[in-house]
């Protein structure tokens, strides 16, 4: 079988792929609105906060606090922090997991055809809406994976283009999307992975034809990266942000957390990392991968400059995922674009390769129908899901004008429910042991005159040992007292300050 594209397979078959894809994203809409309403979770909340105070001039890349993800990302927040609903953001999520979806199916049908199209669509649908890959959070790795299918798509679309000038075009806008990828999550590379592969695998051992493609789309995508590039410098201009700031801050500091991380909770990780490997099977992607490597040497779609550009993504996906150190579920959306184009590469084989595949793509939707359903039920049945937003609704229906407050340690979400605002610069805890692991920041805001009025433990206070003097204990016990206990969570009260508190919500 060789590499189609589905511009011979038009005519009568468009209306049916049309309703096939209308259907399929309808599909998805529904299944991410019942998402939406939802608590958030430690991530969203903390980009929310840090997107409504996003200011120049502050200690940090964005102003007051710290956090270590890209520009476009928190662009994204900024947008859904416009609106006062902070479930706003994941309305905004949908767009781009239909971005996701119909990227897929292009890329799909260019590489295996109509059925090559289907395949692909359904596991991308299946990808983006599978909760053992978190999916129903709207975070950076979702965003980032819909920036890098969108760049394949292009590409893919300029390496079939019958035409100059619209082969130069899409590969400038592909590009264009492949370097605004990193700009939601760093290691997102694979959009400019892939359009490098298209150009060294078409430029070696190709016939002529094959190679003026090669050559003519990589100035094209290298002009339309560089365009992405001069808009970060220019930007950083303008808030008069020092390069040397945003590379500490964005990608140094990865280093260093990595360190604390396997310094301080090493089992945690190794826990985490065998629970990746776990969800990785059943929610499909590592199938997909499985069923791709044992078949890529007698595979003929295979061994073409496409083919051998998605074995390089596989690769590269497998190895970010296992430098990432935490090994949190939505890692895995890294193999998400790899996996859909392989599908659509493979998929419509009428062969054992094509079986595998067909199985593994069917794994991917059958999780996701079934994760979505437990998901449903068990955010329905079980009160203590939704602990973060009783505590930060609690907090807002006792909270006087003025009033802030610090999560002990990490889940911001709290922060941004009960719309307040913390004098500690760290909202969650990686970046508090790596910049201030011996607590001398944290001490000295709780005992200075901008004291938070409120304290909320959701973790240990000598959680990895971090107080191991006991040091902050008597600070917070000579300071503050507990005033609540809301799903098994303390909260504290300045001793100084008296507060009309409501009943604490059931959990």
């Amino acid at each position: 079988m060789t590499l189609l594209s589905t511009r011979d397979e038009h005519g009568g078959r468009v209306p049916t792929t049309t309703r096939f894809l209308v259907l399929l994203c309808l599909g998805v809409v529904v299944v991410r609105a019942t998402y939406v309403p939802r608590p958030l979770r430690n991530d969203e909340g903390g980009y929310l906060l840090i997107a409504r105070q996003w200011h120049t001039g502050g200690e940090f890349l964005y102003g007051d606090y710290f956090v270590d993800r890209p520009p476009l990302l928190m662009l994204i927040f900024k947008v859904a922090s416009l609106t006062d609903w902070d479930q706003a953001i994941r309305v905004v999520a949908i767009p781009f997991v239909l971005l996701f979806v119909l990227a897929g199916w292009r890329a799909g049908s260019l590489l295996g055809g109509r059925a090559g199209g289907r395949w692909s669509a359904l596991v991308a649908a299946g990808l983006m809406c599978s909760p053992g890959l978190a999916t129903e959070q709207a975070d950076g790795e979702l965003f980032g994976a819909a920036f890098v299918m969108g760049a394949i798509a292009l590409a893919l679309s300029a390496w079939n283009a019958d035409s100059l000038t619209r082969r130069l075009r899409l590969a400038g806008a592909a590009g264009v999307v492949a370097a605004a990828a990193p700009l939601i999550k760093q290691n997102l590379l694979e959009g400019a992975l892939f359009l490098a592969g298209l150009v060294v695998f078409g430029s070696w051992g190709q016939d002529a034809t094959t190679r003026r493609r090669a050559v003519v789309m990589a100035p094209a995508a290298l002009l339309g990266g560089l365009l992405v590039c001069a808009s970060v410098w220019l930007w950083l201009t303008w808030a008069r942000i020092e390069p040397g700031h945003a590379w500490r801050d964005l990608v140094a500091f990865r280093g260093a957390a990595l360190e604390t991380i396997w310094s301080s909770s090493p089992d945690a990780s190794i826990r985490r990392g065998a629970l990746l490997v776990v969800l990785g099977l059943v929610t499909g992607l590592i199938p997909i991968a499985i069923a791709w490597f044992l078949r890529v040497r007698r595979c003929v779609p295979c061994g073409s400059p496409e083919g051998r550009t998605i074995s390089t993504l596989m690769l590269f996906g497998l190895a970010a995922i296992t430098a990432g150190g935490s090994y949190w579920p939505p890692y895995l959306l890294q193999l998400a674009p790899a996996s859909v184009l392989a599908v659509g590469a493979m998929a419509p084989m009428a062969s054992r390769a094509g079986s595998w595949m067909r199985g593994a793509g069917t794994m991917v939707v059958s999780a996701a129908a079934l994760g979505t359903l437990v998901t449903l039920v068990v955010h329905a049945t079980v009160p203590s899901i939704w602990y973060s937003q009783r505590i930060g609704e609690w907090l807002a229906g006792s909270e006087a004008v003025g009033d802030t407050a610090f999560v002990a340690y990490g889940l911001p979400s709290v922060l941004e429910t009960a719309d307040m605002s913390s004098p500690y610069p760290h909202l969650w805890s990686v970046p508090m042991r790596t910049f201030d692991p011996a607590q001398a920041r944290l001490r000295e805001t709780l005992a200075g005159p901008r004291a938070p009025s409120w304290i909320v433990q959701v973790t240990g206070l000598n959680a990895w040992d971090i107080d191991a003097g006991s040091r902050l204990r008597e600070l917070i016990h000579d300071r503050y007292r507990v005033v609540a206990e809301i799903c098994g969570h303390r909260v504290w009260l300045r001793q100084d300050l008296t507060r009309e508190l409501p009943v604490p919500p059931p959990c």
